[in-house]
């Protein structure tokens, strides 16, 4: 017998039964309308939806394995690119929400940085920008809230081509 002949070892087996019974725990996790979203078979759906509504610690642990032996006869590979693809665009959505933060800092912390700015977005409203700055400036100097620095926030991420993300976090925004 060859390598590609031989079944999988007992080892193989239980080490692939934990892992797709980790998946199912991470799938217990996820709203019912992004598991719709994954396209899972009917009897999974309803097994992880009804997992979520269990508080027993001890008919959990069996469900959470009931859960994983459905998700023996499914293809987890699909399940887990979905996952990833969609951490990556969390990720992605972060990492944007940071660069505008830290321009946002930037210019309300060095003189120069809205000349740098322009620099490398040339498309942005200097203008605008400028205005917005001075009235953060203001407002932080008159102790009132931080709208300006939120407008800011907003025009930056419009520049920077991230509107979409300047919604996701809100209440990161001010300074």
């Amino acid at each position: 017998m060859t390598d590609d002949t031989r079944p999988p070892s007992k080892t193989r087996r239980k080490r692939d039964a934990h892992d797709l019974q980790s998946l199912g725990e991470t799938l217990l996790g996820l709203k019912p309308e992004k598991l719709r979203s994954l396209g899972l078979g009917a009897d999974l759906y309803d097994a992880l939806i009804e997992g979520q509504k269990m508080s027993s610690r001890e008919a959990l642990r069996r469900h959470r394995q009931y859960i994983g032996r459905l998700m023996r006869d499914i293809d987890a590979s699909d399940i887990r690119r979905q996952l990833g693809a969609d951490r990556d665009a969390v990720r992605r959505a972060a990492l944007a929400f940071q660069q505008v933060e830290q321009w946002r800092d930037r210019l309300l912390d060095e003189p120069a940085g809205l000349g740098e700015f322009m620099r490398q977005h040339p498309a942005a409203d200097a203008d605008t920008l400028r205005r917005l700055i001075d009235e953060a400036h203001a407002e932080t100097a008159h102790g009132k809230p931080p709208r300006a620095a939120r407008a800011l926030f907003r025009a930056l991420s419009t520049a920077l081509g991230n509107g979409s993300q300047a919604q996701a976090a809100p209440a990161a925004e001010a300074p």
